[in-house]
């Protein structure tokens, strides 16, 4: 009787051991997980900014055949986001549809800028007075979104090659916690 009543502490204090094992598992794996996950924030943030200026642009242009554009760059920046998500319990290092999407967002905004001096400016913004400020106006914005999606692109061609700075600070985290697993 008394064995049993020594033996139960020690059951109970190898469970809660147990216990705590598995939740600093669990811990690690998350943060791994979410580690893994922030390496393409900047590129989550940047679909969600041009899903919406092409949601914006297509509901202006909605019964024009400009609206087109913007439609097809969104039906894109979909196929992106689905792969994106994904990423959270598939890790990869390679996104096809967003390299589509950001590239297609990019020829979009260079036939965009060429077209500004020209006729064609009225054409695809029918919403803005055809005015040279309005069109200085313009070219600043998509100038500046260009610059953006340049960034992004370069981001995920480091991705692409583990050349990010993300992922050398994932390596490091992961050697740090293989080399306290070797320590206990």
């Amino acid at each position: 009787m008394k064995k049993e009543i020594k033996r139960r502490p020690k059951k109970l204090q190898d469970k809660n051991q147990s216990l705590e094992l598995t939740i600093e598992k669990n811990r690690t794996e998350m943060s791994l997980k979410s580690m893994q996950f922030n390496r393409f924030m900047l590129i989550r943030y940047a679909t969600a900014f041009f899903l919406f200026v092409n949601l914006y642009w297509a509901i202006i242009m909605w019964q024009t055949l400009v609206a087109l554009i913007p439609v097809v760059l969104m039906l894109i920046a979909l196929l992106a986001i689905i792969e994106q998500i994904k990423l959270f319990g598939h890790h990869t290092n390679q996104l096809t549809y967003s390299k589509v999407f950001f590239r297609s967002q990019l020829v979009v905004n260079i036939i965009l800028m060429i077209s500004i001096p020209t006729s064609l400016f009225t054409f695809f913004y029918q919403f803005i007075q055809n005015t040279g400020s309005n069109r200085l106006v313009v070219l600043i914005l998509l100038l500046l979104s260009s610059s953006l999606l340049l960034i992004v692109n370069k981001r995920l061609g480091l991705i692409a090659t583990n050349h990010d700075k993300y992922y050398a600070r994932l390596t490091a985290y992961q050697s740090v916690i293989k080399n306290n697993k070797e320590m206990k």
